[in-house]
């Protein structure tokens, strides 16, 4: 159902982004992208709470435990309704100083009413949301995902026809509010329905060792979730301050691609890994290093081929989309790969990780990472004039001076495995990915001329043949690659 979700979401977000595009142009792409960062950063007023409580919330759902569902839930409203009211005062705080992000664009007395539209529409969700959690932990999500899918797509189908029709950005605001409120709500009379028992415990409270138990939870995870919004949300900031906010504009629609990739295939490594914890549980050192490999490999095999293709057919792609202007340089796309790839094949470490609960060893990570990626995105963006080259750059440093690293230390060092072997296997899939993405950018830039949409689908499939292919001739003989093979054959007998 995930899949489904997020195949239909990513459909109809990529239809209306056209129309977008087309109607209203590169300015208002670099607001929405701008404005949804600055949220993103004020979200962190969350802390990780709403994470904490859904944990929580298992153990008393599966035991039928109403009254302790209940209290979670009550402290969910309750702390949900003071980070709305907390996130909507501070982001109205800020609108003065919403001239000092944007650059290069001229003076349009709209634009402090966009981004209220964009603070609302955020913080609407704040004062229903934590219903949903309750279908989360009752494993009843999927009435939250097929709410979701009929109002995300009424969504933007109304946004397309009111962009064709009146090419009013406020219009599209308005609507993108009435649908999150309408998702929220009926998610919220859904609950009311069928979970009567909140409204005869609706005065619950916890106690006080359990509300220090999400206390010490949202602690441990409050660190990692800074560090995340720093890397992710400063660089549209930095590129709008020190660049423009066109460029952030044309930047986002690689970053449409981006969030595609990285959301399928954290769907599908999820289903591949569900059965980690118990693994950890229950195996020696050895057997779970063994399964670590196998799963890294297929992690690395679904990755290097998502980067190396986007790496090939982006730029072409985009040209036949929307046209030649809004692209962005190759050396930008070719950082924009390599911090998806970076990104994407540390997939297997966090969930291990994870597994093992290393929340407190990763903090110093998570703070140095954020500490160097602000301080030399602004390096490179500010006195060395390098441009949204220099802010991406930035974000690559931090990861290969932190995580590259890092999350492989603990996780070896449990396994009792020397830190060489990580670093001899990364080299190869690095390398292996380099000569990929090498071979068919040149392919698909300079060898296939044929153009028109026909000439893309034949670069499409060649790329995906060859890749493929070559991976296959590589790895037919290994271990890893019969572990791929066999969950392959599973999921096509399904």
């Amino acid at each position: 159902m995930a899949l489904v979700e997020q195949g239909i979401y990513t459909v109809m977000s990529f239809l209306c982004r056209t129309v977008f595009i087309y109607s209203l142009g590169k300015t208002y792409l670099g607001f929405s992208g701008l404005f949804s960062d600055i949220l993103t950063l004020l979200s962190l007023a969350e802390l990780g709470v709403g994470t904490a409580i859904l944990y929580s919330m298992y153990k008393p759902t599966a035991k039928g435990d109403h009254k302790q569902v209940a209290a979670l839930l009550n402290l969910y409203k309750k702390v949900y309704n003071t980070i709305g009211v907390i996130i909507t005062i501070v982001g109205f705080a800020l609108t003065p100083f919403l001239k000092y992000l944007i650059s290069d664009i001229p003076d349009m007395p709209e634009i402090p009413v966009i981004y209220i539209l964009y603070l609302l529409n955020t913080t609407a969700s704040y004062f229903f949301i934590y219903k949903k959690s309750i279908l989360i932990t009752d494993q009843k999500s999927y009435v939250a995902s097929l709410t979701y899918i009929c109002t995300t797509t009424l969504q933007n189908l109304l946004q397309i026809v009111f962009l064709l029709t009146t090419h009013n950005f406020i219009i599209y605001l308005l609507i993108q509010i009435a649908c999150t409120l309408a998702n929220n709500i009926i998610i919220s009379v859904y609950v009311d329905r069928h979970y009567s028992y909140l409204k005869q415990y609706k005065d619950e409270q916890l106690c006080k060792k359990d509300k220090q138990v999400i206390y010490n939870n949202v602690k441990a995870m409050f660190v990692s979730k800074l560090s995340s919004a720093v890397v992710t949300s400063t660089d549209n900031l930095l590129i709008s301050k020190f660049v423009s906010t066109i460029v952030l504009g044309l930047y986002s629609n690689y970053t449409l691609f981006t969030t595609m990739f990285r959301t399928i295939l954290s769907k599908i490594f999820e289903a591949l890994t569900g059965s980690v914890g118990n693994l950890v549980a229950l195996e020696s050192s050895d057997r779970v290093y063994k399964t670590f490999r196998k799963i890294w490999f297929v992690n690395f095999w679904l990755v290097s081929f998502s980067c190396a293709a986007l790496f090939a057919l982006v730029n072409p792609f985009i040209t036949l989309w929307v046209g030649e202007s809004y692209l962005l340089e190759e050396r930008v796309v070719f950082i924009v790969c390599l911090n998806l790839y970076m990104r994407l094949i540390r997939n297997t470490f966090l969930t291990f990780n994870d597994t093992y609960g290393m929340f407190k060893q990763l903090k110093p990570k998570c703070i140095a990472e954020a500490i160097i990626n602000l301080t030399v995105s602004l390096l490179f963006v500010g006195p060395m004039k390098m441009g949204i080259y220099g802010v991406l750059l930035g974000t690559f440093v931090s990861n290969i001076t932190t995580n590259f690293w890092y999350e492989p230390y603990l996780l070896f060092k449990k396994f009792g495995v020397s830190l060489r072997k990580y670093f001899l296997l990364f080299g190869e899939y690095i390398l292996l990915t380099a000569i990929s993405a090498g071979t068919m950018f040149w392919v698909c830039n300079y060898v296939i001329t044929l153009s028109g949409w026909i000439g893309f689908i034949l670069k499409v499939a060649v790329t995906c043949i060859c890749i493929n292919l070559f991976y296959i001739v590589v790895f037919a003989r290994t271990d890893e690659f019969k572990y791929f093979l066999k969950i392959v054959k599973a999921k096509i007998k399904r």
